[in-house]
């Protein structure tokens, strides 16, 4: 932020320190922005106080996914706040106001899930890559090959009829279901154990919570019902991550599946809104 030289009062109540430049109050945005679920479906926003001092209060703002606008959504003088967002996904800025005057964080703080448009996998036995998964930093996925160890770390789920061969129905399966899948070519490596929902019907509802009557090791897909949507859950490095699976063609000719997907990007949050 450009500094002009000033000569004034330094005005100090207990921690609450604000420069003075002839009339005016010279503050600045929060600092550190944070967000992390506190719930399955609520948010939790944390930030510091900005380095100008202790600002009156606090502005949060929200825009949903899909939309341009900020609308205000909360006021308050702590360093964080709760907001439900009523199953919807979108940006948040905060603010800080000193003496009337709103400084503006220029961090955006995200629910909105990562999407990564179609992709095609094959049936395990096929030709092309039948592993599924997320790069949970930049939120893209990829394809790979569940015949190299090396894999192992990236992939989330695979294509499978648990036969030998491709003949079907097709099943998304947990990767650490391969190295006991009948096909018998995936080998014995650190694959990771990952949770699938039955069909779901609403692509934009929260994620079911997870317990073991909606989270299973593999589920078919119902060819005659597509598209279909399937929620998975991912737990990585003592977090957990949600996602949604739209697959849009089965194509038993070609032994393939087309899909594609959405991750959301704050651990442990069940929001998938992205219209």
């Amino acid at each position: 932020m450009k500094k002009a030289f000033y000569s004034g009062l330094i005005l100090v109540a207990g921690t609450t320190a604000a420069l003075l430049a002839g009339c005016g109050v010279i503050g600045g945005p929060p600092a550190n922005l944070q967000i992390a679920a506190a719930s399955d479906t609520t948010v939790q926003l944390v930030w510091t106080t900005p380095a100008e001092g202790m600002p009156d209060s606090y502005r949060i703002y929200f825009c949903p996914a899909g939309e341009s606008t900020f609308t205000q959504i909360g006021d308050t003088t702590a360093t964080s706040f709760l907001h439900n967002p009523h199953g919807i996904t979108g940006r948040y800025q905060i603010s800080a106001i000193f003496a009337g005057t709103e400084y503006k964080s220029a961090t955006l703080l995200s629910t909105v899930p990562f999407h990564t448009p179609s992709k095609s996998i094959s049936e395990l036995d096929g030709t092309g890559n039948a592993g599924y998964g997320w790069n949970l930093d930049s939120g893209y996925a990829r394809t790979y090959s569940m015949r190299q160890t090396e894999n192992a770390p990236f992939i989330h789920f695979y294509l499978t009829d648990f036969t030998t061969g491709t003949s079907g129905p097709y099943r998304l399966a947990s990767p650490s279901m391969g190295p006991s899948d009948p096909s018998g070519v995936v080998p014995t490596a650190n694959w990771d154990s990952t949770w699938l929902t039955n069909p779901l019907t609403d692509e934009n509802a929260p994620l079911p919570p997870v317990n073991a009557t909606t989270y299973f090791n593999y589920t078919t897909i119902p060819e005659t019902a597509l598209p279909a949507l399937i929620g998975i859950y991912i737990p990585h490095d003592n977090q957990s991550y949600f996602a949604l699976l739209k697959v849009s063609l089965v194509n038993r000719a070609n032994a393939t599946v087309e899909l594609e997907s959405w991750l959301q990007p704050v651990p442990g949050l069940h929001l998938i809104y992205h219209r």
